[in-house]
């Protein structure tokens, strides 16, 4: 049933059905029980409450997603930006209708339904591709669920299931919607064109100073100077406290001792390992080496090729079979063992390359180990004097007379909202700059500011130095650009004048072969593109869309793949695939369709079911726990 449910992906209700009826453990990581959050309800659907604690929990869990799909950690201003707080209440109102009609409903679920769609999860599959008990609760236990609270969480599921699948699990496409959308994907044409480049249109005259200043006010906005403010800053960290030369020479020796393994490569050997079905051939193949055979050689006799037995370049504590590893180990290179009894039968091992176990002195590693053991100290030390830092703040102090105190360097950046210069250059070294800047934007000159945490544990405390307001850059200031951009704009409007004067040509009777030997061109063409095709070359996405604009010999113009080239192109040829209902071929546009109007449905269904049952938000305690994390 689960399977069934799974294609209805297409559409955003089939979506928020499909979350809900599927866990992905791949998201977990947020435990059963949360603490610190009111026990009121974030909303009610019926007579069915959200709770406070299951919105925290599918909150923490969507930011979690959501950071792991984009590689980086979703801090909450850009999680509310993303809308992501409304999108997990959406999903939690549609949960919560479908679960009040449900026990409007009487829906059951059996005891032997349940166990048996558990244990057909592909999730709880273990090696030996059926349910593994123990990797069930070893898995839940990992992910923060208890055994009941899932079982609960998935008998819940089934029910909206039961439900889901009886509002669209059997709707179809109608033969001619299907037949409609076969000929839109599948129809394929042959485009014969000719790109213009800039070059074409000759050297472009600078402008005289009428066209320039008439160009420049026409287009002010483009050269406008952002507010740009001067922010003076001081950052409290670990590299900023830190102090390696204060670590003395015994200390960093005893840090180095303590963890020497750190600093030792250990040794690796190219490995190879023949296995034998029973220990006879496996002491005729030891001994054919021992007289001298080579490996390679006696692979060969017994129908094996040397990359059969090619176990790579490894440590000791890779090789899994113990008596394999303390055998590989102790073989000078270049040799072969004799039988060994391994734990899947007799084996013989060949070594080839040896790199000895390296350990770095503690000379080399010196200076390393002081930072480290300066930047552990470090962090310590620095909520000590994050506190000595408010205290000064608080009695008036300066950022100057702060960092004089506290051995601390007040750096100041010009930058405007997005962290780039009045040059439109992205400025360096600007800590916690999300926060900073958002922060910073708000704030104004002799405002005292909170302090920002950032990543590294530390603190940054921050002044406005100034402001320069949004400002229109006179002419002389942005002239170079002013120029530059009306060059630019001159060369597309004859370019794009003189790929229109070539499709009035190819409109009056001349041929394209004729027209690109005029312009010195050469005629490019593109066989069997579809709607879906990926452009390459001079062929933009653009002019894929024209060459599916007009039928069979229609003539279009349209930017190309390069800045202000144009495309002239010509449809060669249209070809249609048949519609034949049934066919396998037609099967995804079928399913295609049927997804779409089973999502539409479920869409419908629990649009109505939310305005029948009602549904009310309890704004308060949402944006308790929106700020609380």
């Amino acid at each position: 049933m689960l399977n069934t449910m799974r294609k209805y992906a297409a559409g955003w209700v089939a979506q928020i059905l499909l979350g809900l009826l599927v866990l992905s453990f791949a998201v977990w990581g947020i435990a059963d029980v949360f603490t610190g959050v009111s026990n009121h309800s974030v909303a009610r659907v019926g007579g069915t409450d959200i709770s406070s604690v299951n919105y925290d929990r599918a909150y923490r869990r969507e930011l979690q997603a959501m950071s792991q799909r984009v590689g980086q950690q979703i801090t909450p201003d850009q999680a509310k930006m993303l809308g992501i707080p409304n999108q997990v209440l959406g999903r939690l109102v549609t949960e919560a209708a479908l679960d009040d009609q449900a026990k409007n409903l009487n829906i059951g679920v059996s005891r032997e339904m349940l166990i048996r769609e558990i244990a057909e999860d592909p999730a709880f599959k273990g090696a030996g591709g059926t349910f593994d008990r123990n990797y069930f609760v070893s898995l839940l236990r990992n992910n923060g669920m208890t055994e009941d609270a899932y079982v609960l969480e998935r008998r819940a599921q089934e029910k909206r299931q039961q439900i889901a699948e009886s509002i669209s699990g059997g709707a179809t496409a109608p033969q001619a919607l299907a037949k409609a959308l076969h000929e839109y994907q599948t129809e394929q044409r042959d485009i014969r064109y000719i790109a213009l480049p800039t070059s074409s249109v000759g050297e472009i005259a600078a402008p005289n100073a009428d066209e320039l200043t008439a160009y420049y006010n026409d287009n002010k906005a483009d050269w406008r100077a952002p507010e740009t403010r001067t922010i003076a800053f001081i950052k409290l960290g670990p590299d900023e406290v830190a102090r390696p030369d204060d670590i003395s020479d015994a200390d960093a020796q005893k840090a180095y001792d303590a963890e020497k393994a750190r600093y030792t490569t250990p040794e690796t050997r190219h490995v190879f390992q023949a296995v034998f079905t029973d220990e006879s051939s496996a002491q005729t193949a030891a001994d054919q080496l021992k007289a001298g055979e080579s490996f390679d050689s006696m692979l060969e006799g017994i129908g094996k090729k040397l990359s059969d037995s090619d176990l790579g370049v490894v440590t000791k504590d890779k090789l899994i079979d113990p008596k394999v590893a303390e055998a590989a180990f102790s073989l000078p290179a270049n040799s072969s063992s004799g039988v060994i009894k391994g734990s899947f039968g007799p084996v013989v091992v060949h070594v080839t390359d040896i790199v000895p176990e390296a350990v770095k002195a503690f000379d080399e590693v010196k200076a390393e180990v002081k930072k480290e053991l300066a930047l552990a100290s470090a962090k310590a030390d620095i909520n000590v004097l994050r506190d000595s830092i408010e205290d000064a703040r608080a009695g008036g102090a300066s950022l100057d007379e702060i960092a004089t105190n506290n051995k601390l360097t007040v750096k100041k950046v010009v930058t405007d909202q997005t962290g780039k210069d009045v040059d439109g250059n992205a400025v360096a070294d600007i800590p916690a700059q999300a926060q900073l800047l958002k922060d910073a934007f708000a704030s104004d000159v002799g405002i005292d500011n909170a302090a920002i945490p950032t990543e590294d544990g530390g603190y940054v405390w921050f002044t406005i130095a100034d402001i320069n307001e949004a400002h229109d850059r006179p002419l002389e200031e942005v002239k170079d650009k002013v120029i530059e951009a009306w060059k630019k704009q001159a060369t597309t409007d004859k370019l794009v004048a003189k790929a229109k004067d070539a499709k009035d040509r190819l409109g009056k009777g001349e041929t394209l072969d004729a027209v690109a030997t005029s312009l010195g061109l050469t005629v490019q063409t593109l066989d069997k593109l579809t709607r879906s095709s990926r452009p390459t070359g001079a062929f933009s996405t653009e002019a894929l869309k024209a060459a599916f604009a007009g039928p069979k010999g229609s003539v279009e113009v349209a930017p190309g793949a390069e800045d202000s080239e144009q495309i002239v192109l010509q449809v060669a040829d249209v070809i249609q695939t048949p519609y034949t209902p049934g066919a396998n071929d037609n099967a995804p546009v079928t399913q295609q369709l049927a997804d779409a109007m089973q999502n539409d449905l479920l869409q419908q269904y629990v649009a109505e079911l939310q305005r029948q049952l009602g549904v009310t938000v309890n704004q308060s305690v949402l944006q308790q726990i929106i700020s609380a994390i």
